[in-house]
């Protein structure tokens, strides 16, 4: 199985609360797909933008009853300006406007 090389567990929103600002970022080990929880980054959009880019890829992770299970992939869309969301799927659990604020 391949993993993500991030899982996004929070995000932070502009002075607004209408855009994305920050998304809390942990590296993903590849043989296993664990991450340390207590291990992260708190990166910009454009940041994780430019990443995706490049090929990497991002998924949702949420926590529920002390354990993380996987979310959506993250992807780019193109409006007047590049912005993430999470992958289209039937939930709305691990959609990036649920996940917790930084």
């Amino acid at each position: 199985m391949a993993y993500p090389d991030y899982y996004v567990s929070a995000v932070s929103y502009n002075s607004d609360n209408t855009h994305i600002a920050n998304l809390r970022v942990h590296a993903v080990n590849q043989e296993t797909g664990k991450f340390n929880e207590k291990k992260f980054e708190d990166v910009t959009r454009p940041q994780v933008i430019e990443l995706i880019r490049k090929k990497k890829t991002f998924s949702t992770i949420v926590k529920k009853a002390g354990e993380w299970s996987l979310g959506a992939k993250l992807e780019i869309i193109s409006v007047t300006t590049d912005y993430l969301k999470t992958k289209n799927d039937s939930s709305t659990k691990d959609n990036l406007e649920n996940l917790p604020t930084i």
